[in-house]
């Protein structure tokens, strides 16, 4: 696990004790807090403006879909721009190559990715869709495979396994990402750490 998380999920179980090695006690306490962020309504919308797209509000869809591609949804890129203030676009996790081959580098923000679609869009509509129904073809096929769809979470213990709406509200809550995106938070965390540990060296031969 890579620090940028370990500091975040302090915030997230902030008794420091691992879920594994907590009491039974100590678990439903800690359920209960995590149930107020669950709960809360304000806590459970859908951020992508792409309400065309048929996973959207289909929590479950739209993460397998986007973990198969070593992407993320667009409620989770909330996470990432956090994630990467201050790194320039050369210098990020481009999580977007693999699903759209078009982005060749990381944008500045999930605001000028969805910008940079909705221009190619307006500027020819007709092949845009084309491409969409192409992409969204092999989409549908990837949901329907069982070992796609499998949360890999092994804490099947925890009140939202497998709900993939509340788990996601709740780790965008505390700055994380569900276990299923672990991967991909370590990732963008060796490009943040990586740039991180180049200024502070630049920095240093400066002094």
């Amino acid at each position: 696990m890579n620090p940028i998380l370990s500091e975040a999920l302090k915030e997230m179980n902030p008794t420091g004790i691992p879920w594994d090695e907590m009491t039974e006690d100590q678990k439903e306490a800690q359920r209960r807090e995590w149930d107020k962020v669950a709960g809360d309504r304000k806590n459970l919308y859908c951020s992508c403006p792409r309400t065309f797209c048929e996973n959207n509000h289909n929590c479950r869809f739209c993460i397998a879909t986007h973990r198969s591609y070593g992407s993320l949804p667009d409620c989770l890129r909330i996470v990432e721009d956090r994630m990467n203030e201050g790194v320039p676009p050369e210098k990020r996790h481009n999580i977007h190559k693999k699903m759209n081959p078009n982005q060749t580098t990381a944008p500045t923000s999930r605001e000028a990715y969805h910008n940079g679609i909705a221009a190619a869009v307006e500027a020819n509509p007709e092949e845009a869709w084309e491409a969409h129904y192409k992409r969204a073809k092999v989409w549908h096929d990837l949901v329907r495979d069982p070992d796609v769809m499998k949360c890999p979470c092994a804490k099947t213990d925890c009140r939202f396994h497998s709900n993939c709406t509340k788990c996601i509200a709740l780790h965008r809550y505390y700055n994380t990402f569900p276990k299923c995106c672990e991967q991909i938070h370590d990732n963008i965390a060796a490009c943040v750490l990586a740039y991180r540990a180049e200024q502070a060296g630049e920095t240093k031969a400066a002094d």
